[in-house]
């Protein structure tokens, strides 16, 4: 999967790359936080959470962000988070287990995306898209039951191919509602993606805000089942 995947983008890269030479490209840029909680469940069955606070008040570093080329109606995409979260924390157990458990994770989500353009009016605009997904994590779960306890760490690289639809409709003279959602698989059972928010033009920037949920259903890791991450962003476009 990963050699396929690298090896699309750098043959779609090769042909835009001699377009580029007789057309212009334009370029945009998307910084912002994403106050999302982090859950999923173990191999166990038991589930695990942490809220955004708690996520907070352990996190080392975090950088998230979003690039975007655009020639005509064809758009490259790029989209990551990248999480640094120093310390275990205590989780939640589901009901009917008398059991605790604990979960650290640091890591890497990327998006990559091709879009094309089949609505654009300027002021609405609709983009159908292909591409990946990448999720590299180190993840390490703590489970104490009854006086025993198991420890699993590992490090997983998951590579999934996606598709999807995503747009901007301005319905007002500053402002836009903005929407996205994907579906995918590959090394992942299933991953999807969805989103919605509002930008508002500021000058010559966009304060843009909404609500994110992705999640994954693995079936090629020793410690996690399932992974999720859910909460509302905010963030600043601009265009260069």
């Amino acid at each position: 999967m990963k050699k396929f995947v690298l090896a699309a983008l750098m043959a779609f890269g090769g042909a835009n790359a001699s377009q580029a030479n007789d057309s212009n490209w334009d370029f945009g840029g998307f910084i912002y936080l994403w106050g999302a909680s982090l859950g999923g469940t173990t191999v166990t069955g038991q589930s695990f959470e942490m809220s955004f606070s708690d996520v907070l008040d352990k996190l080392d570093f975090a950088l998230m962000g979003a690039l975007e080329a655009r020639n005509g109606p064809v758009s490259l995409l790029g989209d990551f988070q990248f999480l640094n979260l120093a310390e275990g924390l205590n989780a939640s157990v589901g009901p009917g287990f008398p059991a605790t458990a604990d979960a650290r994770v640091k890591g890497l989500v990327f998006t990559g995306t091709v879009g094309y353009d089949f609505v654009d009016t300027g002021l609405n605009r609709s983009t159908g898209f292909g591409g990946f997904r990448t999720m590299s994590l180190d993840t390490t779960v703590n489970i104490a039951v009854a006086g025993g306890s198991r420890r699993v760490s590992e490090t997983m690289t998951n590579w999934d191919a996606i598709i999807g639809l995503r747009g901007r409709n301005q319905f007002a003279e500053r402002w836009a509602f903005t929407y996205y959602g994907d579906i995918g698989t590959g090394e992942s059972d299933l991953t999807w993606q969805l989103s919605a928010g509002f930008d508002y033009r500021i000058n010559n920037w966009d304060l843009s805000f909404g609500y994110r949920h992705m999640t994954w259903d693995i079936s090629n890791s020793a410690a996690v089942s399932d992974m999720t991450f859910s909460g509302p962003y905010i963030g600043a476009k601009f265009r260069f």
